[in-house]
């Protein structure tokens, strides 16, 4: 990182030996896997012919020919990958205090992110992912550098960068690290070649006592200068190490009352600006104290005989991030030391190479000797005039030859025979048409071999083979993240040292739309602040969706479940019309993205139009309330005059009622009166009759009397008389 460059002691330079050590320490380490990258990079991308095989076939008359097909797998896979777009993700860390958890934390969160996404995609760091990727599949490892330098030469504010190690074989670590990324070692370093006039221009002629150029190149031996005759012309080469060393120091660390915990230090500065403040307040106080060991960064530039530069750093981390593709640990013995294999994706296809190299080699060198003649005669038996019908078989002529010696007519001469070529062996052949699919098979590469049915080839079939294949190189993509996830970490930690002052960060959303944003100017109300602390936040990169393939086949299931549902479709149509076009990959994608943005918030700002204003709609549920209200009251007024009205009709149908009684009552006693009379005037006839009859049985009976008187006294016996 930039930082303040120190004078450099007698006890920094004291430290030269040590700091050797530790860079050759690393060399002799990692001298296999440094060897096996350069040997694979041009085995890949130069030649898969080494000297030596290339002198064999000289000395044995075969073409020097051959028949890479490994660097088509791994351009494939780097097709793939440069479309593959990382699934970032800052969060708050676990454990951070409920009221650190605010607002304006989150929408840092949501800057940081889009920053860094930015980092990893800037046209500076020179295609950066793409670089790294291809060094892991085709040598087995890289190595990235974060660093940071001015915006130009007249600024005052710094950037973060992100770079790929020019060569990953002049970089390394602590070989005690454990991590993937190798972070938690004790040091790291790179070593940049300098010819001896740069050296002498830049650091004088006194830095190179005690130098000896020899003549020495192999790394694994390591030299710190030698002489390099590879152009023709002798030219004196030094290395020059930078390397980053944690410093552990010890300090007193506090956690205070409001929950934080830092210096003791810094605590006392706190009080000190409380108190020049002059705000009446109570500061917090220190709940806990004890000592800590802390580690710092310092960096130190040295030659073989002389340290050259020292600088102290205020960074949490190493700067340089190992990249590994898919390494293995391995033991030599059952007592030996463990050590560190890188393998390349291509590393057990080698042998497969090499051998359809020598089928192919064996093949042309069998087309290249071949017998161009026809005819094999004695030269007796051809009469001159008829050579050129021998020598020239493409035309049509007529082939004579004399049966008998001319000179000696008894001497039979053998006839002309036609030239039988040897053919290739058949095994040549088929070593050399089916080394493919070995490679296939040992590669993991199975696009080109499924759904292949009695020559057909089904598409679905071919779409799963390519995925199929991405997952053979899924080792190196889940190391590759390993590696991109420390990075985003050391970005974490850098951007609130560094990006203190009001300013625009370019970012990048996850959509891939680029925009800017202004952080640390409180005067705007749309800055946000990135004075955070480190340690309460954390980020993790993921694969995402990564191949134009895996896109297709999204966008076609997103189809079928519009088709199978309707309100999925229905949801798509409104809410995931970004989701569709993250799907498609088409010429002016990304400004379609913009404008289907603004098409959705143009949408939304109508439908937020459409719908009626909560004040308003307030004011109209109150003025509906009153109607009702009124409504009602009316309706009560209707409903008393109703009852009143019927009040009224009841009190005149009760008058009637009492009218109709009265009435009644008055014919009753009427009626009653002719009854009275008419009983009476009964009761008078049947005392009448009751007298009328009571005279005529007293009549009778006078009669009866009589007539039984005057029959007794005519001796007659009596008569009844007749009933009436």
């Amino acid at each position: 990182m930039t930082t303040q460059r120190q004078t450099i002691d007698d006890k920094h330079q004291a430290r030269l030996p040590e700091l050797k050590k530790y860079v050759e320490a690393w060399y002799q380490y990692f001298k296999d896997n440094n060897r096996r990258y350069k040997d694979f990079m041009r085995f890949v991308f130069d030649t898969s012919l080494t000297p030596n095989e290339k002198s064999k076939l000289k000395r044995l008359s075969k073409p020097a020919i051959e028949f890479n097909v490994l660097e088509a797998y791994i351009s494939r896979l780097r097709g793939e990958f440069a479309e593959q777009e990382p699934s970032l993700m800052v969060r708050v860390a676990d454990g951070v205090a409920s009221d650190e958890a605010t607002e304006e934390l989150t929408k840092t969160v949501g800057v940081i992110e889009d920053y860094i996404r930015e980092i990893f995609n800037n046209s500076d760091n020179d295609n950066f992912e793409y670089a790294t990727y291809s060094d892991c599949l085709a040598g087995g490892f890289s190595i990235a550098e974060i660093y940071t330098d001015y915006i130009n030469e007249m600024s005052f504010e710094q950037n973060i960068h992100l770079e790929r190690v020019f060569d990953p074989t002049l970089a390394g670590f602590d070989p005690m690290a454990v991590t993937s990324h190798k972070g938690d070692g004790l040091y790291c370093f790179k070593v940049v070649p300098k010819t001896k006039e740069d050296f002498v221009q830049e650091y004088g002629e006194e830095a190179l006592e005690r130098v000896n150029f020899a003549r020495n190149t192999d790394l694994g031996s390591f030299s710190w200068s030698y002489q390099n005759q590879d152009s023709g012309a002798s030219q004196k080469i030094l290395l020059i190490a930078s390397l980053w060393i944690k410093e552990k120091k010890k300090e007193k660390i506090v956690k205070i009352s409001n929950g934080k915990v830092l210096l003791k230090k810094h605590y006392k500065d706190l009080i000190a600006h409380t108190d020049e403040s002059g705000l009446l307040m109570q500061p917090p106080v220190i709940i806990e104290e004890r000592e800590s060991i802390l580690e710092t960064i310092c960096r130190y530039d040295f030659c073989e005989s002389k340290v050259i530069g020292y600088y102290e750093t205020s960074d949490r981390y190493l700067p340089l991030v190992f990249i590994d593709g898919n390494s293995v640990l391995l033991q030599d013995k059952e007592t030996g030391p463990t050590r560190q294999m890188t393998r390349p994706y291509v590393y057990h296809a080698k042998g497969i190479q090499q051998l359809k190299n020598f089928a192919g080699q064996s093949v042309a060198n069998e087309i290249e000797t071949m017998v161009q003649h026809k005819w094999i005669a004695s030269i007796e038996s051809i009469p001159d005039k008829y050579k050129d019908a021998y020598k020239n078989p493409q035309q049509a002529q007529v082939l004579v030859y004399n049966a008998f010696d001319e000179k000696n007519p008894d001497k039979a001469l053998p006839p002309p025979r036609e030239i039988q070529r040897t053919p290739t062996p058949q095994i040549v052949q088929e070593v050399f048409m089916g080394s493919d699919q070995v490679t296939q098979a040992i590669l993991g590469s199975y696009d080109a071999q499924l759904g292949i049915t009695d020559g057909n080839i089904s598409g679905k079939a071919i779409q799963q083979g390519a995925i199929h294949s991405n997952a053979a190189a899924v080792p190196y993509v889940t190391g590759f993240y390993k590696g991109l996830n420390r990075i985003a970490t050391i970005i974490l930690d850098l951007i609130p040292k560094y990006y203190i002052t009001p300013r625009s960060l370019p970012i990048r959303k996850a959509n891939g739309i680029k925009d800017y944003q202004i952080v640390n100017d409180p005067k705007r109300p749309e800055s946000v602040s990135l004075k955070y602390d480190p340690n309460s936040l954390q980020v993790k990169i993921e694969a995402g969706v990564n191949t134009g393939l895996q896109k297709q086949m999204a966008l076609t299931q997103i189809i079928q479940l519009m088709q199978a549902s309707e309100i999925f479709a229905k949801f798509i149509n409104t809410q995931g019309l970004e989701t569709i076009l993250d799907n498609v990959d088409i010429r002016g994608i990304d400004e379609l993205k913009v404008k289907a943005k603004q098409f959705m918030q143009a949408e939304e700002q109508a439908a937020q139009q459409q719908k009626p204003d909560p004040m308003q709609q307030a004011i109209e549920a109150e003025v509906h309330v009153e109607t009702m209200r009124i409504q009602q009251k009316a309706e009560q007024a209707e409903g008393e005059i109703a009852i009143k009205s019927a009040q009224v009709a009841v009190d005149h149908e009760k008058a009637d009622t009492e009218r109709l009684k009265v009435l009644a009552e008055l014919n009753a006693a009427s009626a009653r009166e002719l009854l009275d009379a008419e009983k009476h005037n009964a009761a008078l006839s049947r005392d009448a009759i009751k007298t009328a009859l009571e005279i005529a049985k007293h009549h009778a009976e006078q009669s009866k009397a009589v007539t039984e008187q005057m029959g007794q006294e005519q001796g007659q016996p009596p008569q009844e008389l007749p009933q009436q």
